[in-house]
């Protein structure tokens, strides 16, 4: 089984991102909403303390594939069907 599937989390105290490779489109909605998080070029890719946890999780839920998921330190979970549905 190739690691594509495999999901990788980056953790903050406030908030935990999990990314998994397989499902991603590449839409860019991350890299484009926050860039100073997601940041491609860098490694990890994904620096969630360079912002508030909320802003994070406000650009992880405009994520289409769902290839980004958050889980906020005081709740506020979100699984794929809280994301936002495909667009047609």
């Amino acid at each position: 089984m190739s690691g594509e599937s495999e999901r990788k989390a980056y953790r903050t105290e406030a908030i935990t991102v999990t990314f998994e490779a397989g499902r991603c489109r590449h839409a860019a909605e991350c890299v484009h909403g926050l860039p100073e998080v997601f940041d491609t070029a860098k490694r990890p890719w994904i620096q969630p303390d360079k912002a508030p946890a909320e802003r994070v999780a406000k650009v992880v839920r405009r994520c289409p594939s769902g290839a980004l998921q958050y889980e906020l330190v005081e709740g506020g979970t979100q699984t794929p069907s809280d994301a936002a549905p495909p667009r047609s």
